[in-house]
C-alpha cells in the first residue's frame, strides 16, 4: 500500500483505527480494497470475500461497496452530485464515506486533519415538512451542500441523529446516524402504515425486529427506525458502531443480483437464477458461528413474509452482523405486505423451491423449499404451524390492533386500512396452516 494517500486512494477505518486503503485502479475503474499489516494480524476480513490476504480480485470489492450505496434516485442524485456515473463508486463513496451501513468508514486526508467533534446541526419538524412538501422535486439527498442519504434501498430515506432530548438532526464528528426516517411516494399510499403494522406484528409473535415507530410531519406520515448497527452513548458523546453486511455481500453478489432472477421475469430469461436465492442463504448460514440458530432465523424469516405477502423479500433485505469471533443475523427489517398495492409484480423474489408466484405456493412448494434448502420437514412444518398459530391468534384477539391504535393517531381511513391489512394477513396465515400436515409426506 501506499504512504500516502492521493485522489485515487481513501483510508479504510474501523471505529478509530486504520485497517487498509481503498484505491482505484484508473485503467479499468475499479476499486481495489487492501488490509494493512496489523490489521491482517489482529482483525477480520469485513466482508467474506474480502479475505485478509489481500488475495481477492477487483469485482469483490466493487461488489461489497455497490451494495452499501444508495439504490434508486438517491444513487442517481448521489452520483450527479459527484459528477460521475453511477456506476462509479469508488467516487460516490468519497462523498459518503462517513456514514455508510456497519462499522467501516472511508476517509481522505483531508477529513483525518478535521477535529472529529461532535456536532449536531437540528432539524425541525416545520423544516422537515417543507422539505417533505417538495421531495418529488428537489429528493432528500442534500442537506446544507451535504449529502446526507446513505442506506441502501430504493425508498425514500433519511440518515438521522436523535439525541438524549429527543431532537432530530444530523450528526457529524463522532456522531453519526442513529436513526433513519423512511417515507413514502405519491403512487404508494399507506406504504409506511403498512411496514409499521408488519414490523410491530413481527415484534409481537416473537420474532427479533428491528424498532420502529409511527410519526407525522405535517400531512406526510414516516417510519422512525432505530438503526441496530449504532448506539448513542450520551455521556460520551459519540455514536459507537457495529459492523453489518447484507445478504449480497455475505455472497460477494452486486446490488443488480438482489433477486434471484437477476436477468428479469420475461419468458427468455426468466430460466436463469444466478441471484440471491434461498439455498444460497442456507448454505452461507453453515459457515456463521451457530449453524441451527442461524438457520432457524431464515425459516421463520422467510415464514413470516409469505404469511404477511411480503414478496420482495430479497437478498439485500436480510443482514448479518460481522466480526472476528461472532456472526448472526440482525433483527428484521423491510417487512411490506406487497399484496396490498395493486400497482406491484406479485413475484417472489426468491423462489420457494421452483415457484416465484405467490400464489401457488402449497403444501408442495414448501416440502420443494425444504428439499432445497435441507430442512427438515417436520422442522419446516412444526415452525409455519406455530409461526400461523401465533400470527392468527394476534390478530383475531383484538388487543393488539387496539393497542397500536391507541398509541397513535391514526385517521379513520388508516384505521380503515389497517383492518384491511390484518384481514389480508390473517386470511393468508389460515390457508398457510391449511398446509402444514401434508408438507412431510411429500416426495419431491
Amino acid at each position: 500500500m501506499k504512504n500516502k494517500l492521493d485522489a485515487y486512494s481513501l483510508n479504510v477505518k474501523f471505529a478509530e483505527n486504520v485497517i487498509g486503503e481503498l484505491s482505484l485502479n484508473k485503467e479499468t475503474g475499479l476499486p481495489k480494497l487492501e488490509y494493512n499489516n496489523d490489521w491482517q494480524q489482529s482483525g477480520f476480513a469485513i466482508s467474506p470475500s474480502l479475505t485478509l490476504d489481500n488475495d481477492h480480485h477487483n469485482p469483490v470489492a466493487y461488489n461489497f461497496l455497490d451494495n452499501i450505496l444508495p439504490e434508486g434516485d438517491a444513487r442517481l442524485l448521489l452520483a450527479e452530485r459527484a459528477g460521475v456515473s453511477e456506476k462509479n463508486v469508488f467516487s460516490q463513496i468519497r462523498e459518503i464515506g462517513g456514514d455508510l451501513s456497519g462499522a467501516v468508514t472511508f476517509t481522505t486526508n483531508s477529513i483525518e486533519q478535521e477535529a472529529v467533534q461532535p456536532a449536531f446541526r437540528l432539524l425541525s419538524k416545520d423544516e422537515l415538512e417543507s422539505r417533505l412538501d417538495t421531495k418529488e422535486y428537489t429528493g432528500l439527498l442534500t442537506w446544507d451542500d451535504k449529502p446526507r442519504l446513505s442506506v441502501a434501498g430504493v425508498q425514500d430515506k433519511l440518515n438521522v441523529f436523535i439525541n438524549e432530548n429527543g431532537e432530530i438532526g444530523f450528526g457529524d464528528g463522532a456522531l453519526c446516524s442513529t436513526h433513519i426516517l423512511k417515507f413514502e411516494k405519491k403512487n404508494c399510499l399507506n406504504l409506511v402504515l403498512n411496514e409499521y403494522f408488519c414490523m410491530k406484528l413481527s415484534v409481537a409473535v416473537g420474532l427479533p425486529t428491528a424498532e420502529v415507530e409511527f410519526v407525522r410531519f405535517g400531512k406526510h406520515p414516516a417510519l422512525l427506525v432505530r438503526r441496530f448497527d449504532r448506539k448513542f452513548v450520551s455521556d460520551k458523546k459519540q455514536v459507537f458502531r457495529r459492523h453489518v453486511i447484507d445478504g449480497c455481500q455475505a455472497l460477494n453478489l452486486p446490488r443488480d443480483f438482489k433477486y434471484e432472477r437477476n436477468l428479469g421475469d420475461n419468458r427468455d430469461v426468466q430460466h436463469i437464477r444466478d441471484g440471491a436465492s434461498l439455498p444460497k442463504l442456507f448454505e452461507f448460514s453453515k459457515s456463521m458461528s451457530s449453524p441451527a440458530q442461524s438457520a432457524q432465523w431464515l425459516i421463520n424469516w422467510q415464514l413470516f413474509n409469505l404469511i404477511i405477502s411480503n414478496y420482495d423479500s430479497h437478498g439485500k433485505n436480510v443482514s448479518l452482523f460481522w466480526g472476528k469471533d461472532n456472526s448472526s443475523f440482525t433483527p428484521a427489517y423491510d417487512l411490506v405486505n406487497i399484496a396490498m398495492f395493486s400497482q406491484f409484480k406479485y413475484v417472489l423474489a426468491m423462489a420457494m423451491g421452483d415457484e416465484f408466484d405467490p400464489n401457488d405456493i402449497n403444501a408442495y412448494q414448501l416440502a420443494d423449499f425444504a428439499e432445497t434448502c435441507a430442512i427438515d420437514k417436520k422442522l419446516l412444518a412444526r415452525s409455519l404451524s406455530n409461526l400461523t398459530k401465533k400470527v392468527t391468534s394476534t390478530l383475531t384477539a383484538g388487543t393488539f390492533v387496539q393497542d397500536l391504535i391507541k398509541s397513535n393517531d391514526f385517521t379513520e381511513e388508516e384505521q380503515l386500512y389497517i383492518d384491511q391489512l390484518k384481514d389480508n394477513i390473517v386470511v393468508r396465515a389460515q390457508y398457510l396452516n391449511s398446509q402444514t400436515s401434508m408438507i412431510s409426506t411429500i416426495e419431491v
